[in-house]
C-alpha cells in the first residue's frame, strides 16, 4: 500500500500551515484555546501544542508491584537512547527535558492476539491527541505469551489525529513489551527508538517498522 512521499507531506505541513493561519486570523478571541490540535512535521513530536518528549507507561496488574523498577528500567533506557542517537538533535527531542510517567490515557492494556501490521492500542482517533509521544504496555510473560506470541515487543497505533476530510495520521505511538525485554540492548537499541519515530540503532530479528515518517491511514484505518 502507498506511503505518502516527502514531497506529498511538505504539501500536507503547508496546507495545515494556511490552515493554522487562518484560523488565527479569522477573528477569534486572543488567547482562545483551539478545538483541535495541529500536526506539525518540524520534528518527531508531531503535534503542535506538545512541548516535550513524554513517554507514559501502563503496567499488567500482576506487576504492579515492580512498577518503580519497570519504570526506572526504562528511564535508562531513554537516557542511553537520547546519549548515543544520532537523530535525537534533529527530532526535536533535546528541546525540553523527556519525561517518562506512570499511566496512560485510557489505561487498558491490550488483550488477544496483536499481529505487527495494522495493530493499534491506546486512544486512538481524536481531535485533540494526548501530551504522550510514545505508551509503552509492560506485559507480564503470561499476558506477553497471548498478545506477543514469541515476540519481545511490538510496535501499533497508540493516538491518530484527522488532518483532512479522508485522511488521519499517527501522532503517538504505542510499544507493548515483555518486562523482561527492559533494559535489553534489543529493546533500548531496536524497539524504544522505533517507538519513538526513530529509526533504529541496530537490527533486530523481531519484525519493526523502520520508515521513521508518521503513518497516514485513511478514515477506513487503510494505510496510505
Amino acid at each position: 500500500m502507498k506511503k505518502l512521499s516527502m514531497r506529498e507531506w511538505a504539501h500536507v505541513a503547508a496546507m495545515l500551515g494556511v490552515l493554522v493561519a487562518g484560523v488565527r486570523c479569522g477573528g477569534g478571541l486572543e488567547g482562545e484555546e483551539s478545538e483541535h490540535a495541529h500536526l506539525t512535521l518540524e520534528g518527531g513530536l508531531l503535534v503542535a501544542e506538545r512541548g516535550a518528549l513524554q513517554v507514559c507507561v501502563e503496567v499488567a496488574p500482576s506487576l504492579e508491584g515492580r512498577s518503580e523498577e519497570l519504570l526506572g528500567a526504562l528511564k535508562g533506557d531513554l537516557a542511553e537512547v537520547e546519549r548515543s542517537h544520532p537523530d535525537w538533535g534533529k527530532a526535536r527531542y533535546g528541546q525540553a527535558p523527556a519525561s517518562v510517567r506512570l499511566g496512560c490515557p485510557g489505561g487498558a492494556l491490550p488483550s488477544g492476539r496483536l499481529e505487527a501490521k495494522g495493530a493499534m492500542v491506546g486512544p486512538g482517533l481524536s481531535t485533540r491527541p494526548s501530551a504522550f509521544r510514545t505508551f509503552v504496555y509492560v506485559l507480564d510473560d503470561a499476558k506477553a505469551d497471548e498478545v506477543l506470541g514469541g515476540q519481545q515487543a511490538l510496535r501499533a497505533r497508540a493516538e491518530s489525529l484527522k488532518v483532512g476530510d479522508h485522511l488521519v495520521v499517527e501522532v503517538s505511538t504505542a510499544l507493548v513489551v515483555r518486562a523482561s525485554a527492559l533494559g535489553t540492548g534489543s529493546f533500548r537499541d531496536a524497539w524504544l527508538p522505533t517507538g519513538l519515530g526513530l529509526r533504529p540503532l541496530s537490527a533486530t530479528s523481531e519484525p519493526a517498522v523502520v520508515d521513521v515518517m508518521p503513518k497516514s491511514y485513511d478514515m477506513g484505518g487503510v494505510a496510505k
